[in-house]
């Protein structure tokens, strides 16, 4: 068998039964491989879209998500999805095609040696330079996209390294397993004893936490003693079912009731200590707080809490949920204001308060309508299954992120909800997940601008630069591509337009032209 073959053999035994690609020289062999093998592709016409598929495929199911992509500047393009996956600790495998290894650095076609550009991306990145080494270099790619901190991973493949021959009993099998991360975690009985003392304790749910599969645990635990808990913006949730203790998201541009600088407790539960909770520096909780770090060992908690007796948090409960009722209304405010009888943001929530059920997977692509988004339907809940781009705050991943839900969950609906701005980033794979049978709605809030940053500059500088966007008729754009669409033009349209999308069967684009906005909460007297 030829190295290739060897490979799609080995992707097949991990359970791999698709790959992203878009076609390239570099790739030849490896497609036909695949098709030998009965592994499907699912073409795009953007690297960036195939790279988004694996990346987001990979944080909804915990598996790795395969793309492929040729050599030069393919490689460049699909590291949007690399990066993605990077920030979110989402498993994820890059193969790269390349000209032959004889000759790379002598100027063959597309000579770009694809490993300086991903290795700050990726857990680990290598040439597979021996042939009869493949499966070997395959499995540890593969361990270290599922190590104890996933992430993605990336394999070069040179042409002349794909189609030689390896004879069985030349093959090289790893031996090495996955590797070992030590995360900070603080003692268990430090934890326990801290609790005893304090009187305003908070748990900061992030994304390593779903990855851990520990979250019914945490739950478990805020719910016994009443402890708030908040999921920093962009995370995965934890929260699938409607909770006492949810206290919605932190971190968001638009503001938040303030929670992190007036609790004394902070257990950071798999959330990183970036921006959106303040670095968890000094200046940006109360004074004198205690922070502490638990991914794993929250039975022994839950034993050591029981053990002492800890009474619930209840009052310190009540305060910070009413505090989060009084900003979800607030914001719910600011957009009936802002509407003043037009169509805004706030009835497309309205809308898919309507429609989401348990099993709709939600795919919430950035910018300004993202902001709404998190403010108002993640108000009670914030469910694993729905999809953001994570950390990175990126926009433009929507239609990639809905063909990856759609692959992960067959049987189930979803819906994007999009920016005018994010949804033109790669709105022509449209097109080809209508012909692989990948069906999603869309629902495009048009405000002919990147409505966030637009917002953020009149704030800040009393002036916009580069952030208006001319007007496109994106049910036009969506029917030349073969999907069926609707334009609305009222806040009463919305809702049948998009129960008529879901029993539509096909890709189905929904056009809201919407006011302009953000969720800005304005305090009392300003």
């Amino acid at each position: 068998m030829l190295a290739v073959e060897w490979f799609l053999k080995r992707l097949c035994e991990h359970g791999v039964e698709w790959i992203a690609t878009l076609c390239g020289h570099g790739l030849d062999p490896l497609h036909q491989a695949a098709q030998r093998a009965g592994v499907r592709l699912i073409d795009t016409r953007n690297e960036q879209t195939a790279s988004y598929i694996a990346d987001r495929y990979g944080r909804l199911t915990g598996r790795p998500g395969v793309c492929a992509v040729s050599s030069g500047v393919a490689c460049i393009n699909a590291l949007s999805g690399l990066a993605n996956a990077w920030f979110d600790h989402a498993p994820m495998l890059l193969v790269s095609g390349s000209g032959p290894l004889a000759t790379a650095g002598m100027g063959h076609f597309q000579d770009l040696d694809p490993i300086g550009p991903t290795v700050s991306l990726t857990r680990y990145s290598r040439t597979i330079d021996r042939p009869e080494r493949v499966v070997q270099i395959l499995d540890e790619a593969w361990y270290h996209a599922l190590g104890p901190d996933p992430g993605p991973v990336h394999l070069n493949f040179p042409l002349d390294v794909q189609v030689t021959e390896v004879p069985e009993e030349q093959l090289v099998w790893s031996a090495r397993p996955a590797p070992s991360v030590i995360l900070p975690e603080d003692s268990v009985e430090e934890i326990a004893a801290a609790f005893q003392k304090a009187t305003r304790p908070l748990i900061v749910a992030g994304g390593r936490l779903y990855h851990s599969g520990s979250a019914t645990e945490v739950l478990r635990v805020a719910e016994r003693w009443s402890i708030p808990v908040v999921t920093p913006i962009w995370d995965p949730g934890v929260v699938d079912q409607p909770s006492p203790v949810f206290a919605g998201v932190v971190g968001a541009s638009t503001g938040e009731p303030l929670l992190l600088q007036e609790a004394d407790l902070i257990l950071v539960a798999g959330a990183e200590p970036d921006y959106r909770i303040g670095y968890l520096q000094p200046a940006s909780l109360a004074p004198g707080a205690r922070v502490f770090h638990l991914l794993a060992g929250w039975r022994k908690l839950e034993e050591l809490l029981e053990a002492a007796d800890l009474p619930p948090f209840t009052e310190w409960l009540k305060t910070v949920i009413a505090r989060r009722k009084a900003f979800t209304e607030a914001v719910w405010q600011c957009g009936r204001r802002q509407a003043n009888g037009q169509i805004h943001a706030i009835h497309i929530i309205e809308a898919l308060q309507t429609v989401l059920d348990n099993r709709t997977i939600l795919v919430i692509d950035g910018g300004a309508i993202g902001q709404w988004a998190h403010h108002l339907l993640c108000a009670r809940r914030y469910p694993s299954y729905w999809l953001t781009p994570g950390p990175s705050g990126a926009v433009g991943y929507g239609i990639g992120g809905a063909m990856a839900a759609r692959l992960a969950f067959p049987d189930r609906r979803v819906i994007l909800l999009a920016g005018d701005g994010a949804f033109t980033f790669n709105a022509t794979d449209i097109e080809r997940a209508i012909a692989q049978q990948l069906p999603f709605v869309a629902i495009v809030a048009d405000d002919q601008g990147w409505g966030l940053t637009r917002e953020g500059q009149l704030q800040q500088l009393g002036a916009t630069f580069a952030t208006e966007l001319g007007p496109i008729a994106f049910d036009e754009l969506a029917r030349s591509l073969g999907a069926w669409a609707r334009r609305v033009k009222s806040p009463q349209e919305i809702l049948p337009a998009l129960e008529e999308a879901l029993d539509a069967g096909t890709i189905a684009v929904i056009h809201v032209p919407v006011v302009g906005g953000i969720p800005r909460v304005i305090p009392e007297g300003e």
